[in-house]
């Protein structure tokens, strides 16, 4: 069996839904990799610098809505209309898993973002080598993209599991 009948034979064995998430976690963990590989080979000026997060930020949503409205697009194409099909009941409850563990995340992102700032705030931040400017945003953006990272993640696990209520 050649790579391209094997790539065929896959993809004709999962739904149009798995194959729609595995688009969106594929999207999510690129656009992840690229904002996290920009700021660790970040110099300590670039940083610091409120222009050079701003661009990164903005090359960052750019690149999502890019990928994204691409995906869809060639989703539309592909699809026999299924992306117009309102979601059965199995679909939506997966959404609430889903949903809940990006909850979670998110949460979890926002208070450690919050302590963060108010800890270097309040003078008991890291030492002067170890000091990140702007971590609290750096801190909630990640939470944000490992959220869609996890939500996208836990939606293909239930659903192909099936253990949606546990």
């Amino acid at each position: 069996m050649t790579r391209l009948a094997a790539v065929k034979a896959f993809l004709q064995s999962i739904s149009f839904r798995e194959l729609t998430l595995s688009i969106d976690l594929l999207a999510s963990t690129y656009i992840g990799y690229f904002y996290l590989q920009r700021v660790f080979y970040a110099t300590p000026e670039q940083l610091a610098s409120a222009t050079w997060l701003s661009e990164l930020l903005l090359q960052v949503i750019i690149y999502s809505i890019a990928i994204m409205v691409i995906s869809y697009i060639v989703l539309a194409v592909v699809s026999d209309n299924e992306l117009a099909q309102p979601l059965d009941v199995r679909e939506k409850q997966i959404n609430l898993v889903g949903y809940k563990y990006t909850a979670y995340i998110l949460q979890a992102g926002i208070c450690i973002a919050i302590f963060q700032y108010q800890a270097e705030a309040q003078g008991f931040g890291p030492s002067i080598e170890y000091n990140i400017p702007f971590l609290p945003l750096h801190i909630m953006v990640s939470a944000f993209l490992l959220a869609e990272i996890a939500n996208y993640s836990a939606q293909l696990y239930k659903g192909r599991t099936g253990d949606i209520y546990e």
